[in-house]
């Protein structure tokens, strides 16, 4: 499963990491400055699929007549992906660099 930010945590993100690796001549062109970025992941990419019915599953089994029994078949046919799906409250994201604890020095 993916994890993404919002589409605004991604601009800031990049215009961040630009500000970060040129020189401080480059830096002092008027509205750059630095942005607080969120550490926080809003959305997910879902791993379950729809099908034609609209039901929602991990996956998705037709049963098959094999002779005097039935078998059930996983269906891969006629699904759709659910999509990006957001998150009840926000988590944060593993790549973000940031202290959450400090151990206090003995």
């Amino acid at each position: 499963m993916g994890q993404t930010t919002s589409n605004v945590a991604r601009k800031v993100t990049r215009s961040v990491s630009s500000i970060f690796s040129s020189t401080s001549e480059e830096n002092d062109e008027p509205g750059i400055g630095r942005f607080a970025v969120t550490p926080y992941i809003f959305k997910r990419t879902g791993s379950m699929f729809f099908d034609e019915d609209g039901d929602l599953a991990h996956e998705f089994y037709i049963e098959v007549k094999d002779g005097h029994r039935y078998i059930l078949k996983r269906s891969t046919e006629n699904l759709t992906p659910q999509g990006e799906v957001e998150f009840s409250h926000p988590r944060f994201n593993v790549d973000f660099p940031t202290v959450l604890c400090r151990a206090p020095y003995s």
